[in-house]
């Protein structure tokens, strides 16, 4: 069973238009922001030829020819998209009732 947020406003159709649309603005933003960070993490899988989890698993930074710089800007860009698509999830989890 979904759980409810209850938001109260004397002016209901203009905020449901309003949030809807700030809803749908956001999940662009996000999944444009995923699509580039996907980019980038598909540089160092291909230059690597290794799937970033499995980078993260069993790699170290020695393992890199960046060392330490490419190992933080890689597993940064893999922890960035694990949070837009958390992010994604539950935006598109949300669910329009109207009363």
């Amino acid at each position: 069973q979904m759980e409810q947020i209850i938001l109260k406003t004397d002016m209901p159709n203009q905020a449901a238009k309003f949030l809807i649309e700030a809803l749908e603005t956001e999940k662009l933003r996000l999944n444009y922001s995923r699509k580039l960070a996907k980019r980038r993490l598909s540089r160092f899988e291909k230059k690597y030829r290794v799937t970033s989890e499995k980078f993260l698993e069993e790699w170290s930074a020695e393992d890199l020819e960046g060392k330490d710089l490419e190992y933080v800007e890689w597993a940064g860009e893999y922890n960035l998209t694990k949070r837009l698509d958390e992010r994604l999830n539950a935006l598109k989890s949300i669910e329009h009732v109207s009363s």
